[in-house]
């Protein structure tokens, strides 16, 4: 089944388009029983057919892997490869060095606490040197490493959950 195969179609400025707005009814069908739910760490260089393969044995339920994760737009919102990271770290901060010289916020060196920059102060008894400042460069490789830690469907559930969506895009869900 491919992703958008049983997708409802609509209009769209004279064009017949998919209605990718069924997404966020798919998502709940999918995480309504969490213990569906199984840990996979995403490795370089996998895509998400290569993870659906490797775990599905067929790629065609990439499409699983991606609604699973919440996941809308795989070329922004999957993990990337060191050369990807870098060419869109250069590409938003013209520069590695320019990411790695530009502060985002500080996190406490003990504390779960971030405050921006701009709001740390050296007054009632906070010091800067509880605070670690966090630069572009590092904040984008924290956000682009947590995309590695992804949930999979449980594959005895993929009869079901085709079955649940079939029904929701040909009986009550089109209407």
């Amino acid at each position: 089944m491919s992703y958008f195969k049983h997708f409802p179609v609509t209009g769209f400025k004279n064009q017949t388009i998919t209605d990718i707005t069924k997404f966020a009814k798919i998502s709940t069908i999918v995480k309504s029983d969490v213990t569906s739910l199984l840990s996979y760490t995403v490795m370089t260089p996998e895509k998400p057919d290569d993870v659906a393969f490797n775990y599905y044995g067929d790629s065609i339920y990439s499409w699983l892997v991606l609604i699973s994760n919440n996941i809308v737009d795989p070329y922004f919102e999957w993990p990337m490869s060191v050369r990807e990271f870098e060419a869109y770290i250069k590409k938003k901060y013209g520069s590695i060095a320019a990411a790695q010289s530009q502060t985002v916020h500080c996190e406490h060196v003990t504390k779960n606490i971030t405050v921006s920059a701009d709001s740390l102060t050296v007054s009632n008894g906070v010091s800067s040197s509880d605070y670690n400042a966090i630069d572009a460069y590092t904040w984008e490789d924290r956000i682009n490493e947590n995309r590695r830690f992804i949930k999979l469907v449980d594959a005895k559930f993929i009869s079901q959950i085709e079955a649940e969506m079939k029904d929701l895009f040909f009986n009550k869900g089109s209407k």
